[in-house]
């Protein structure tokens, strides 16, 4: 077996006969047949690595965070770069101590959210890895793409308990360095490796001991009258708590679940209107496993009572987000009682809220859905609002380790098998999310053959949690799909991308950052006023279409308004909807009762001041003061 001159004209060889052959005998066995293996999958040597996104899926991404820096930190400067890549060959972390080597690193697209699997860039360290189980290096022309011929690496399993494809911590440097430090990077990947997981294992118990000290001390110190802790599997619950009524307990932990599967720490003190009519004043405190959060722990006792005529339910609450006034609204009334009860304004606060921020109720409610694994939802929204992708990004961040499948309802066949073994599981109790997409498009028999795979699906021990996604506005009962509309429990709308103005600039540049891997790219102000002022019609889907058409006409700098598409800038102000002009009623309420200081109106309206401009200005509201 040659080395060096003699594996690089093997290289160049099997790059021009997409054939290893007898060639294989100049490389290791194991070099060769993941050559090979490149090569049945249809490997583009002319491209680079695919970008797949930085969903962090079941990798151990804070372990690996938390390792690499402290061995970083530690250590004297190493020209070598540290990365995890999870077990479908996507680069989740990497850590630099050369910036030459990132410079490079970034070049060839060896980057986070980018996949380096056999099928995109042929042979590298992490995919030995995951095809033999055990430790492996790659030098320089053992790399069958070119682009990464001038690095050498060296990679070792994450030790788990479970027969997943393993994860792989990679140490990687240049060709050019110091062959006798191969060796030392192969005992260091080793040993990031070990540490890794050893904090995977130690994850869940360590967690669970910080959430039991939590509560333990919230109940000695706080002198609440119930406590409830959780980290969306396991609950504690004080004395007080299990003493509530059952409809209240319900409530609260529907909220404590609701809480811990969203990615944002909820406000530390807030007001809970429960069932039972009463109404309990609530803290709500992070538990923290260094940048992760591990759970939340709730206290809460019993405030003033809410006078009859200002308590709003949470139907009421609902309505108010897409019905418009029925009559004229004096918004001087409640100026005029310059000494409004307390509890009443935090109530309409909370009401307010909701309102003008529509997607953060949706995403609460389908947080709580699918961390409880007890209700199946109806998600209802116009085409390419993120319905999907809503449900997706809750579910990983409820059940990390869990499972998803999405089924097209479009391709579902007239006739054939049950679709039972399609989307059943094989995974025991893990935490498993069905997705069904594009119902609306269900045949007759199609909807029928569905209906039965459900029925049986749901009705299994450990059975998945179940989303439907519609692609309407409202959802029509009499069309094929309607048949299966026993099968959810409740229904949750996705507001449009017109709906969320306060949050498109965020939104905007999220986008723009996964789509530019990371380039040197921003959005100018003047751009984010026109996106913002802009209807979107084909929602979330079309801000990617107008990203990418960005991205293509402006790699890298700041993005000025001549660069984004002309449609940004066509069309005639919509007319406003029921949920538009109920915003700008509420609006303008507020400003009536602050005499116009936005400061103050803000704080009625209880959203940022920031979010209260963009709004005044989409609506055209006219200084009030």
């Amino acid at each position: 077996m040659d080395t060096g001159a003699g594996v690089e004209a093997a290289a160049r060889r099997v790059r021009h006969a997409r054939h290893v052959g007898d060639v294989g005998a100049r490389v290791r066995p194991v070099v060769a047949e993941s050559w090979q293996r490149s090569l049945d999958l249809g490997v583009d040597l002319a491209r680079s690595a695919t970008y797949v996104g930085h969903e962090p899926g079941p990798a151990a991404v804070a372990e690996a965070e938390e390792v690499f820096d402290r061995f970083l930190d530690g250590t004297a400067r190493l020209d070598c770069a540290v990365l995890l890549v999870d077990g479908d060959g996507i680069v989740r972390v990497r850590r630099d101590a050369c910036p030459d080597l990132a410079a490079l690193l970034d070049a060839v697209l060896v980057a986070p959210g980018f996949r380096i699997a056999e099928q995109d860039v042929a042979t590298t360290a992490s995919a030995l890895v995951r095809a033999t189980g055990r430790a492996a290096r790659v030098d320089g022309p053992e790399h069958l793409h070119p682009d990464l011929a001038c690095l050498t690496e060296a990679a070792a399993p994450v030790p788990s308990d479970t027969d997943a494809a393993p994860q792989t911590v990679v140490v990687v440097a240049h060709l050019s360095a110091p062959g006798g430090a191969s060796a030392l990077r192969a005992a260091v990947a080793a040993e990031l490796a070990r540490q890794v997981g050893e904090r995977v294992r130690d994850r869940e118990h360590r967690s669970g001991r910080m959430l039991h000290a939590r509560f333990d001390d919230v109940c000695a110190r706080s002198g609440a009258e119930w406590v409830v802790a959780t980290d969306g599997r396991a609950t504690l619950c004080s004395p007080g708590f299990r003493a509530l009524p059952r409809e209240d307990r319900d409530h609260l932990l529907d909220r404590a679940l609701a809480d811990a599967a969203l990615a944002d720490p909820p406000p530390a003190g807030s007001t809970a209107e429960l069932p039972s009519g009463r109404r309990d004043d609530v803290v709500t405190s992070v538990v923290r496993d260094g940048a992760a959060v591990v759970g939340h722990v709730s206290s809460g006792r019993r405030s003033l009572p809410v006078p009859a005529g200002s308590r709003t339910t949470d139907a009421m609450r609902r309505q108010g987000s897409h019905v418009a006034p029925t009559a004229r609204r004096d918004f001087a009334a409640d100026f005029r009682d310059a000494h409004a009860d307390g509890a009443a304004a935090e109530v309409r606060r909370r009401a307010n809220r909701e309102l003008l921020s529509p997607y953060l109720r949706a995403r609460r409610d389908v947080a709580a859905a699918v961390a409880a694994r007890t209700r199946h939802l109806l998600l209802v929204g116009e085409p390419g609002v993120g319905k999907q992708t809503l449900a997706v990004e809750q579910f990983r961040r409820s059940h990390p380790s869990g499972s998803v499948q999405v089924l097209d309802c479009a391709r579902i066949a007239e006739s054939g098998g049950p679709l039972l073994p399609t989307v059943r599981g094989t995974d025991g109790d893990r935490p498993r999310l069905l997705v069904l997409r594009r119902l609306p498009l269900l045949g007759s028999v199609a909807a029928r053959r569905l209906d039965e795979s459900l029925r049986v699906l749901v009705a299994t021990p450990a059975a998945p949690t179940v989303v439907g996604c519609i692609d309407t506005p409202s959802v029509d009962a009499t069309r094929p799909y309607g048949l299966l509309l026993r099968h959810f429990h409740d229904t949750v709308r996705v507001p449009a991308l017109r709906y969320r103005a306060d949050e498109l600039g965020d939104l905007a540049r999220s986008v723009l950052h996964s789509l530019s891997g990371g380039r040197s790219l921003s959005l100018s102000m003047q751009v984010l006023r026109v996106l913002e002022g802009y209807a979107w019609p084909g929602n979330l889907r079309e801000l990617e279409d107008v990203l990418r058409y960005v991205i293509a006409r402006k790699p890298v700098g700041v993005v000025q308004a001549p660069d984004l598409p002309s449609s940004c800038f066509t069309g005639g102000a919509p007319r406003m909807s029921m949920l538009e002009a109920a915003q700008c009623d509420v609006i303008i309420q507020a400003l009536y009762e602050a005499r116009g200081n936005r400061y103050q109106a803000a704080e009625l309206l209880g959203i940022a001041r920031s979010s209260l401009y963009r709004k005044i200005d989409a609506f055209g509201i006219s200084y009030i003061g």
